[in-house]
Protein backbone atom coordinates (compact mmCIF):
# COMPACT_ATOMS: atom_id res chain seq x y z
CA UNK A 1 0.00 0.00 0.00
CA UNK A 2 2.68 2.42 0.43
CA UNK A 3 4.71 1.56 -2.35
CA UNK A 4 0.74 2.50 -4.63
CA UNK A 5 0.63 5.78 -2.61
CA UNK A 6 4.37 6.63 -3.27
CA UNK A 7 3.73 5.90 -6.82
CA UNK A 8 0.13 7.93 -6.93
CA UNK A 9 2.26 10.98 -5.68
CA UNK A 10 4.97 10.44 -8.29
CA UNK A 11 3.11 10.41 -11.08
CA UNK A 12 0.57 13.18 -9.66
CA UNK A 13 3.68 15.21 -9.39
CA UNK A 14 5.58 14.34 -12.66
CA UNK A 15 1.99 14.39 -15.03
CA UNK A 16 -0.43 16.14 -13.05
CA UNK A 17 -2.44 12.75 -12.85
CA UNK A 18 -1.66 9.68 -10.19
CA UNK A 19 -4.16 7.29 -11.72
CA UNK A 20 -2.12 4.14 -11.67
CA UNK A 21 -2.81 0.03 -13.33
CA UNK A 22 -1.92 -2.90 -12.31
CA UNK A 23 -0.29 -5.72 -14.53
CA UNK A 24 -0.23 -8.94 -13.52
CA UNK A 25 2.99 -10.89 -12.64
CA UNK A 26 4.20 -13.23 -14.69
CA UNK A 27 7.14 -15.50 -13.73
CA UNK A 28 8.00 -17.58 -16.74
CA UNK A 29 6.87 -16.47 -20.62
CA UNK A 30 7.68 -16.90 -23.87
CA UNK A 31 7.19 -14.18 -26.18
CA UNK A 32 5.16 -15.62 -29.41
CA UNK A 33 3.65 -13.69 -32.87
CA UNK A 34 1.71 -14.21 -35.35
CA UNK A 35 2.41 -12.73 -38.75
CA UNK A 36 -0.96 -11.11 -40.64
CA UNK A 37 -1.93 -9.52 -43.83
CA UNK A 38 -5.01 -8.36 -44.51
CA UNK A 39 -6.99 -6.93 -47.85
CA UNK A 40 -9.18 -4.13 -48.31
CA UNK A 41 -11.96 -6.84 -49.19
CA UNK A 42 -11.96 -8.73 -45.50
CA UNK A 43 -9.39 -11.56 -46.36
CA UNK A 44 -7.04 -11.73 -43.96
CA UNK A 45 -4.26 -14.82 -43.54
CA UNK A 46 -2.26 -16.07 -41.03
CA UNK A 47 0.90 -16.58 -41.91
CA UNK A 48 2.56 -18.90 -38.90
CA UNK A 49 3.91 -18.06 -35.29
CA UNK A 50 7.37 -16.90 -34.87
CA UNK A 51 8.55 -17.37 -30.97
CA UNK A 52 10.63 -14.84 -30.23
CA UNK A 53 11.89 -15.39 -26.60
CA UNK A 54 15.71 -15.17 -27.13
CA UNK A 55 15.98 -11.39 -25.70
CA UNK A 56 18.40 -9.30 -23.73
CA UNK A 57 16.68 -6.25 -22.18
CA UNK A 58 13.77 -7.17 -23.98
CA UNK A 59 15.43 -6.75 -27.25
CA UNK A 60 15.21 -9.87 -29.47
CA UNK A 61 18.04 -11.47 -30.58
CA UNK A 62 16.79 -14.48 -32.39
CA UNK A 63 13.41 -15.22 -33.78
CA UNK A 64 12.27 -18.28 -35.31
CA UNK A 65 9.24 -20.49 -36.44
CA UNK A 66 7.19 -21.53 -33.12
CA UNK A 67 7.59 -24.94 -31.82
CA UNK A 68 6.79 -27.18 -28.84
CA UNK A 69 3.88 -24.86 -28.42
CA UNK A 70 0.76 -27.07 -27.36
CA UNK A 71 -2.07 -27.45 -30.00
CA UNK A 72 -4.77 -25.34 -28.50
CA UNK A 73 -2.03 -22.52 -27.48
CA UNK A 74 -1.34 -21.95 -31.18
CA UNK A 75 -5.20 -22.36 -32.27
CA UNK A 76 -6.00 -19.39 -29.44
CA UNK A 77 -3.51 -17.12 -30.52
CA UNK A 78 -4.15 -17.67 -33.99
CA UNK A 79 -8.14 -17.23 -33.30
CA UNK A 80 -7.49 -13.83 -31.27
CA UNK A 81 -5.33 -12.72 -34.01
CA UNK A 82 -7.58 -13.13 -36.09
CA UNK A 83 -10.63 -11.36 -34.53
CA UNK A 84 -8.36 -8.61 -33.86
CA UNK A 85 -7.83 -7.67 -37.33
CA UNK A 86 -10.98 -8.17 -38.44
CA UNK A 87 -12.86 -5.99 -35.60
CA UNK A 88 -10.59 -3.11 -36.45
CA UNK A 89 -10.93 -3.54 -39.79
CA UNK A 90 -7.48 -3.62 -40.30
CA UNK A 91 -5.61 -3.02 -43.80
CA UNK A 92 -2.14 -4.45 -44.36
CA UNK A 93 0.97 -6.81 -42.87
CA UNK A 94 0.95 -6.89 -39.76
CA UNK A 95 2.05 -8.26 -35.80
CA UNK A 96 -0.26 -9.61 -33.57
CA UNK A 97 2.21 -10.30 -30.14
CA UNK A 98 1.34 -12.78 -27.06
CA UNK A 99 2.71 -13.56 -23.95
CA UNK A 100 2.39 -17.56 -23.07
CA UNK A 101 2.27 -17.70 -19.81
CA UNK A 102 4.68 -21.32 -18.84
CA UNK A 103 3.50 -21.74 -15.69
CA UNK A 104 -0.25 -21.00 -16.01
CA UNK A 105 -0.67 -22.63 -19.76
CA UNK A 106 -2.31 -19.11 -21.08
CA UNK A 107 -1.84 -16.47 -23.70
CA UNK A 108 -2.40 -12.91 -23.26
CA UNK A 109 -2.16 -10.26 -25.59
CA UNK A 110 0.34 -7.74 -25.84
CA UNK A 111 0.45 -5.50 -28.67
CA UNK A 112 0.31 -5.09 -32.47
CA UNK A 113 2.95 -4.03 -34.31
CA UNK A 114 1.52 -2.48 -37.68
CA UNK A 115 4.26 -3.15 -40.17
CA UNK A 116 6.92 -5.11 -41.25
CA UNK A 117 9.08 -6.37 -38.88
CA UNK A 118 12.99 -7.25 -38.56
CA UNK A 119 11.49 -10.60 -38.07
CA UNK A 120 9.48 -10.96 -41.14
CA UNK A 121 11.57 -12.97 -43.32
CA UNK A 122 11.17 -16.02 -41.14
CA UNK A 123 7.33 -16.43 -41.84
CA UNK A 124 8.37 -15.37 -45.36
CA UNK A 125 10.97 -18.80 -45.73
CA UNK A 126 8.17 -20.86 -44.10
CA UNK A 127 5.29 -19.52 -46.09
CA UNK A 128 7.05 -19.17 -49.67
CA UNK A 129 5.25 -16.00 -49.58
CA UNK A 130 6.76 -12.28 -50.39
CA UNK A 131 5.33 -9.90 -47.66
CA UNK A 132 6.52 -7.08 -49.24
CA UNK A 133 5.35 -7.76 -52.23
CA UNK A 134 2.06 -8.48 -50.56
CA UNK A 135 1.74 -5.31 -48.78
CA UNK A 136 2.24 -3.52 -51.74
CA UNK A 137 -0.43 -5.26 -53.42
CA UNK A 138 -3.04 -5.11 -50.67
CA UNK A 139 -2.43 -1.20 -50.87
CA UNK A 140 -3.46 -1.26 -54.51
CA UNK A 141 -6.63 -3.15 -53.57
CA UNK A 142 -5.57 -6.77 -55.08
CA UNK A 143 -7.70 -9.76 -53.73
CA UNK A 144 -5.42 -12.14 -51.44
CA UNK A 145 -8.72 -14.64 -50.86
CA UNK A 146 -7.20 -16.88 -53.21
CA UNK A 147 -3.54 -16.71 -51.90
CA UNK A 148 -2.53 -20.13 -51.37
CA UNK A 149 0.94 -21.24 -49.18
CA UNK A 150 1.63 -23.89 -46.77
CA UNK A 151 3.60 -23.44 -43.90
CA UNK A 152 6.57 -25.41 -44.15
CA UNK A 153 9.79 -26.80 -42.34
CA UNK A 154 11.82 -24.27 -39.91
CA UNK A 155 13.57 -20.72 -40.14
CA UNK A 156 15.28 -18.99 -37.33
CA UNK A 157 16.64 -15.55 -37.63
CA UNK A 158 19.69 -14.19 -35.99
CA UNK A 159 20.78 -10.51 -35.72
CA UNK A 160 24.12 -9.30 -36.13
CA UNK A 161 24.72 -6.90 -33.95
CA UNK A 162 27.67 -4.45 -33.54
CA UNK A 163 28.93 -5.04 -30.03
CA UNK A 164 31.82 -5.48 -27.82
CA UNK A 165 31.41 -7.49 -24.84
CA UNK A 166 33.29 -6.66 -21.86
CA UNK A 167 33.70 -7.49 -17.96
CA UNK A 168 32.74 -5.34 -15.63
CA UNK A 169 34.23 -4.42 -11.87
CA UNK A 170 31.51 -6.91 -10.33
CA UNK A 171 32.30 -9.94 -13.63
CA UNK A 172 29.32 -9.03 -14.80
CA UNK A 173 28.87 -9.13 -18.61
CA UNK A 174 28.50 -5.78 -20.15
CA UNK A 175 27.44 -5.32 -24.03
CA UNK A 176 28.80 -1.91 -25.24
CA UNK A 177 28.05 -0.78 -28.91
CA UNK A 178 31.36 -0.79 -30.93
CA UNK A 179 30.54 1.55 -34.18
CA UNK A 180 34.05 2.23 -36.16
CA UNK A 181 35.71 0.92 -39.61
CA UNK A 182 34.83 -2.51 -41.36
CA UNK A 183 37.75 -3.59 -42.82
CA UNK A 184 36.28 -7.08 -44.20
CA UNK A 185 32.64 -8.63 -44.61
CA UNK A 186 32.10 -12.26 -46.20
CA UNK A 187 28.74 -14.26 -46.14
CA UNK A 188 29.03 -17.04 -47.99
CA UNK A 189 25.98 -18.04 -50.83
CA UNK A 190 23.90 -20.51 -49.31
CA UNK A 191 20.37 -22.04 -51.06
CA UNK A 192 19.09 -22.03 -47.58
CA UNK A 193 20.41 -19.11 -45.54
CA UNK A 194 19.53 -15.58 -46.87
CA UNK A 195 21.32 -12.50 -46.12
CA UNK A 196 19.84 -8.96 -45.06
CA UNK A 197 23.06 -6.65 -44.88
CA UNK A 198 24.05 -3.38 -43.97
CA UNK A 199 27.61 -3.36 -44.31
CA UNK A 200 30.45 -4.62 -46.51
CA UNK A 201 33.89 -4.32 -46.77
CA UNK A 202 35.03 -0.67 -45.76
CA UNK A 203 31.82 -0.21 -44.38
CA UNK A 204 31.53 2.27 -41.76
CA UNK A 205 29.39 1.33 -38.67
CA UNK A 206 28.63 4.61 -37.55
CA UNK A 207 27.70 5.57 -33.95
CA UNK A 208 24.45 7.41 -34.98
CA UNK A 209 22.24 4.64 -35.52
CA UNK A 210 21.03 1.15 -34.72
CA UNK A 211 23.99 -1.35 -34.14
CA UNK A 212 22.42 -3.95 -36.43
CA UNK A 213 24.29 -4.52 -39.23
CA UNK A 214 22.87 -8.02 -40.38
CA UNK A 215 20.20 -10.32 -40.59
CA UNK A 216 21.02 -13.94 -40.99
CA UNK A 217 18.05 -16.20 -42.03
CA UNK A 218 18.42 -19.99 -42.01
CA UNK A 219 15.80 -22.59 -43.37
CA UNK A 220 15.68 -26.37 -42.23
CA UNK A 221 12.94 -28.78 -42.70
CA UNK A 222 13.01 -29.04 -38.87
CA UNK A 223 14.11 -27.53 -36.03
CA UNK A 224 17.61 -29.53 -35.67
CA UNK A 225 18.39 -28.90 -39.39
CA UNK A 226 18.08 -25.31 -39.12
CA UNK A 227 20.24 -24.98 -36.13
CA UNK A 228 22.94 -27.19 -37.11
CA UNK A 229 22.78 -25.68 -40.85
CA UNK A 230 22.96 -21.93 -39.45
CA UNK A 231 25.87 -23.28 -36.79
CA UNK A 232 27.98 -24.64 -40.01
CA UNK A 233 27.28 -21.27 -42.20
CA UNK A 234 28.74 -19.13 -38.80
CA UNK A 235 31.86 -20.51 -38.89
CA UNK A 236 32.75 -19.43 -42.43
CA UNK A 237 31.24 -15.92 -41.73
CA UNK A 238 33.72 -12.94 -41.52
CA UNK A 239 33.10 -9.42 -39.95
CA UNK A 240 36.23 -8.05 -38.82
CA UNK A 241 37.04 -4.36 -37.74
CA UNK A 242 34.10 -4.02 -35.17
CA UNK A 243 33.13 -6.13 -32.59
CA UNK A 244 30.07 -8.30 -33.42
CA UNK A 245 27.55 -10.72 -31.25
CA UNK A 246 28.54 -13.51 -33.70
CA UNK A 247 30.47 -15.55 -30.85
CA UNK A 248 27.17 -15.20 -28.47
CA UNK A 249 24.88 -16.37 -31.48
CA UNK A 250 27.08 -19.41 -31.63
CA UNK A 251 26.73 -19.72 -28.50
CA UNK A 252 23.28 -20.02 -28.08
CA UNK A 253 22.93 -22.28 -31.06
CA UNK A 254 25.14 -24.63 -29.18
CA UNK A 255 23.41 -24.75 -26.05
CA UNK A 256 21.76 -28.01 -24.83
CA UNK A 257 18.72 -26.09 -23.26
CA UNK A 258 18.26 -24.25 -26.84
CA UNK A 259 18.54 -27.04 -28.84
CA UNK A 260 15.71 -28.94 -26.65
CA UNK A 261 13.23 -26.02 -27.09
CA UNK A 262 13.79 -25.19 -23.36
CA UNK A 263 13.81 -21.85 -22.95
CA UNK A 264 11.75 -18.43 -22.01
CA UNK A 265 12.39 -15.18 -22.16
CA UNK A 266 14.59 -15.60 -19.02
CA UNK A 267 17.08 -17.67 -21.58
CA UNK A 268 19.94 -15.65 -21.55
CA UNK A 269 19.91 -14.33 -17.88
CA UNK A 270 19.94 -18.30 -17.23
CA UNK A 271 22.79 -18.92 -20.25
CA UNK A 272 25.04 -16.00 -18.63
CA UNK A 273 25.07 -17.56 -15.44
CA UNK A 274 26.39 -21.22 -16.57
CA UNK A 275 28.73 -19.80 -19.54
CA UNK A 276 32.84 -19.49 -19.73
CA UNK A 277 32.96 -16.09 -19.63
CA UNK A 278 36.15 -15.42 -21.00
CA UNK A 279 35.93 -18.21 -23.67
CA UNK A 280 33.16 -15.85 -24.86
CA UNK A 281 35.26 -12.37 -24.42
CA UNK A 282 38.07 -14.48 -26.88
CA UNK A 283 35.66 -15.91 -29.25
CA UNK A 284 34.25 -12.32 -30.02
CA UNK A 285 37.62 -10.72 -30.22
CA UNK A 286 38.83 -13.17 -32.57
CA UNK A 287 35.77 -12.60 -34.54
CA UNK A 288 36.71 -9.01 -34.73
CA UNK A 289 40.03 -10.01 -36.61
CA UNK A 290 41.68 -8.56 -33.94
CA UNK A 291 44.01 -9.60 -31.37
CA UNK A 292 44.48 -7.51 -28.56
CA UNK A 293 42.65 -4.60 -26.94
CA UNK A 294 42.90 -1.69 -28.50
CA UNK A 295 44.40 0.66 -25.21
CA UNK A 296 47.31 -0.99 -23.87
CA UNK A 297 49.69 0.07 -21.38
CA UNK A 298 52.26 1.36 -23.58
CA UNK A 299 49.34 3.29 -25.51
CA UNK A 300 48.79 6.02 -22.44
CA UNK A 301 52.41 6.94 -22.12
CA UNK A 302 53.20 10.30 -23.37
CA UNK A 303 56.97 10.58 -24.42
CA UNK A 304 59.16 12.33 -22.48
CA UNK A 305 56.70 12.89 -19.78
CA UNK A 306 55.03 11.47 -16.52
CA UNK A 307 51.68 12.41 -18.11
CA UNK A 308 49.19 9.57 -19.16
CA UNK A 309 47.04 9.39 -22.33
CA UNK A 310 43.45 8.66 -21.79
CA UNK A 311 42.08 7.52 -25.13
CA UNK A 312 38.84 6.96 -26.55
CA UNK A 313 37.59 3.17 -26.26
CA UNK A 314 35.01 3.29 -29.38
CA UNK A 315 33.46 5.61 -31.51
CA UNK A 316 30.96 8.47 -30.72
CA UNK A 317 29.58 11.55 -28.88
CA UNK A 318 31.96 12.72 -26.52
CA UNK A 319 29.91 15.01 -23.69
CA UNK A 320 31.59 16.85 -20.84
CA UNK A 321 28.17 16.63 -18.37
CA UNK A 322 25.52 14.91 -18.47
CA UNK A 323 23.33 18.19 -19.53
CA UNK A 324 23.55 21.08 -20.88
CA UNK A 325 22.80 22.39 -17.34
CA UNK A 326 25.02 20.32 -15.67
CA UNK A 327 28.66 21.28 -14.45
CA UNK A 328 30.95 18.91 -16.32
CA UNK A 329 32.36 15.98 -15.06
CA UNK A 330 35.48 17.12 -14.76
CA UNK A 331 37.83 20.49 -15.36
CA UNK A 332 41.63 21.12 -15.79
CA UNK A 333 43.64 20.87 -12.57
CA UNK A 334 41.48 18.87 -10.77
CA UNK A 335 42.41 15.83 -8.87
CA UNK A 336 40.58 12.50 -8.87
CA UNK A 337 40.26 9.04 -8.14
CA UNK A 338 39.88 5.83 -10.81
CA UNK A 339 36.34 5.93 -10.18
CA UNK A 340 35.59 9.71 -10.79
CA UNK A 341 33.37 10.06 -13.89
CA UNK A 342 35.29 11.69 -16.62
CA UNK A 343 32.58 12.24 -19.24
CA UNK A 344 29.82 10.57 -21.54
CA UNK A 345 30.32 8.52 -24.31
CA UNK A 346 27.03 8.00 -26.96
CA UNK A 347 27.23 5.58 -29.54
CA UNK A 348 24.13 4.28 -31.12
CA UNK A 349 21.83 5.71 -28.98
CA UNK A 350 23.44 3.98 -25.48
CA UNK A 351 25.29 6.13 -22.87
CA UNK A 352 28.17 4.94 -21.17
CA UNK A 353 29.91 6.94 -18.36
CA UNK A 354 33.65 6.68 -19.02
CA UNK A 355 36.22 6.59 -15.50
CA UNK A 356 39.54 5.34 -15.36
CA UNK A 357 39.02 2.05 -13.51
CA UNK A 358 37.31 1.05 -16.80
CA UNK A 359 40.61 1.15 -18.91
CA UNK A 360 42.26 -2.41 -18.85
CA UNK A 361 45.25 -4.20 -19.93
CA UNK A 362 44.36 -7.24 -22.75
CA UNK A 363 45.15 -9.38 -19.58
CA UNK A 364 42.75 -7.98 -17.81
CA UNK A 365 44.97 -5.53 -15.13
CA UNK A 366 44.23 -2.18 -14.53
CA UNK A 367 45.97 0.65 -16.92
CA UNK A 368 45.48 3.24 -14.16
CA UNK A 369 46.30 2.10 -10.70
CA UNK A 370 43.11 2.66 -8.21
CA UNK A 371 46.21 3.49 -5.40
CA UNK A 372 46.92 6.38 -7.37
CA UNK A 373 45.64 9.92 -7.24
CA UNK A 374 45.20 12.24 -10.89
CA UNK A 375 45.25 15.40 -11.70
CA UNK A 376 43.77 16.34 -14.86
CA UNK A 377 46.29 18.46 -16.74
CA UNK A 378 44.55 18.81 -19.90
CA UNK A 379 40.95 18.27 -21.31
CA UNK A 380 41.56 17.76 -25.42
CA UNK A 381 38.18 16.29 -26.82
CA UNK A 382 35.44 18.87 -27.83
CA UNK A 383 32.18 18.84 -25.87
CA UNK A 384 29.28 17.25 -27.85
CA UNK A 385 31.27 16.24 -31.03
CA UNK A 386 32.36 13.33 -32.58
CA UNK A 387 35.51 11.30 -31.47
CA UNK A 388 36.65 8.16 -32.95
CA UNK A 389 38.43 5.12 -31.18
CA UNK A 390 42.08 6.16 -29.98
CA UNK A 391 41.71 9.38 -30.28
CA UNK A 392 42.70 11.56 -27.25
CA UNK A 393 40.39 12.52 -24.91
CA UNK A 394 42.36 13.84 -21.29
CA UNK A 395 45.91 14.12 -20.02
CA UNK A 396 46.02 12.85 -16.68
CA UNK A 397 49.40 13.39 -14.39
CA UNK A 398 49.84 10.65 -11.21
CA UNK A 399 50.29 12.56 -8.11
CA UNK A 400 50.57 11.00 -4.30
CA UNK A 401 47.59 9.70 -2.68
Amino acid sequence: KSIFSLMFQEALSAFGNGDLYLEKFIGSMRHLEVQIIRDLHGNSKLLGIRDCSVQRNYQKLIEETASGIPKNIKEQVYDYAGKLIDEIDYIGAGTVEFIYDLDEKCVYFMEMNTRLQVEHPVSEMVSGTDLVRLQFEVTQGHDIGELDFKLNGHAIELRVIAEKIVLDDEGELRFVPDPGHVTEVFFPEKANVRVIQSVTSGSIVSPFYDSLIAQIICWGKSRKEAINSLLNYLKRVRIHGVSTNLALNRMILQDPAFQKGRFSTKYLVDLFERIDEKKLLSDAQKDSGTSKSAVDQKAIMLEGSDELKVLSPQMGGFYRAASREDEPFVIEGQIIDVNHSLCLLESMKVFTELSLADYKSPEGEALYPADVKYKVTRVIAEDQNTVNQGDLLFVMQPVDA
